[in-house]
């Protein structure tokens, strides 16, 4: 049986073949699978309930939902109770590797879109961890900067900063929409060359909620970063809180010896 209704506003064709040899759930899922490889279908867009597929489809309700079990595990879809399912957004991939990479790069290496919210850019007095990650005296003045942000049009991370203001001075009076690498390195020569990070689950806090459009108590993933410039000076001290459903860290290695 074939059905080609509405999804969104669009339409998308998906037919059932009983002589096929494929079961009916994975018919179904390639299909849809490849309507949203091919931009048919769109992140954000709503699929029809398993009940309005089963009816027209002449498939029992356990086949759509073995289907739909099936693109969820591939992380093509999301389910939200009382909502419904619809596609998932694509995952920006925070590759850690051998270089230095900012968010800007990373969202440009995955054809998304990169963004940013500037929540914050002040000079103050560094916290004692702060100023201990930098090498710097008890006190000293420090740029900090939180923004949320996007690829694709979505929040993924929001990015609490902080850059020793002796080295950076004027830096939170510019342009910080863009990569934030990108003006430390042109308009200081003092981009990261190299950096350490420290990657950890937490809980989403009630500032996280908000800057990120996310639940309350769900969990992120926080990146803790010290990067250096080419002489060794630390440069910069981050705290990165990435939504787990929009951002995948993909780990590259080198076999020793």
């Amino acid at each position: 049986m074939q059905w080609t209704g509405p999804i969104s506003g669009g339409a998308v064709a998906l037919t059932v073949d009983g002589e096929s040899d494929a079961p009916a759930y994975r018919q179904l899922a390639d299909q849809v699978a490849e309507a949203i490889a091919c931009g048919a279908l769109k992140p954000a867009d709503r699929l029809p309930t398993e009940r309005g597929l089963s009816a027209k489809l002449g498939i029992s309700r356990m086949t759509v939902r073995q289907s739909f079990d099936l693109l969820e595990q591939r992380g093509l879809i999301e389910r939200a109770v009382g909502r419904g399912t619809f596609v998932a957004a694509r995952r920006l991939d925070v590759v850690l590797s051998g270089r230095v990479v900012g968010f800007t790069e990373l969202s440009e290496e995955s054809g998304m879109e990169p963004g940013a919210t500037v929540l914050r850019a002040v000079v103050e007095h560094a916290p004692a961890h702060v100023a201990a990650a930098l090498e710097l005296a008890a006190g000293a003045r420090v740029a900090r900067i939180t923004r949320v942000r996007s690829a694709g049009g979505l929040p993924v991370t929001l990015e609490d900063t902080w850059l020793p203001d002796a080295v950076f001075p004027g830096i939170v009076d510019r342009d910080l929409t863009g990569s934030l690498y990108a003006v430390m390195d042109r308009d200081y020569g003092r981009g990261p060359r190299r950096a350490v990070e420290t990657l950890a689950p937490v809980i989403a806090r009630d500032a996280d909620t908000e800057a990120l459009g996310i639940t309350r108590r769900g969990v992120l993933m926080s990146v803790e970063r010290i990067a250096y410039a080419d002489d060794g000076t630390p440069v910069e001290f981050a705290r990165d809180r990435h939504r787990g459903d929009r951002a995948r860290f993909v780990v590259e290695v080198t076999p020793r010896g």
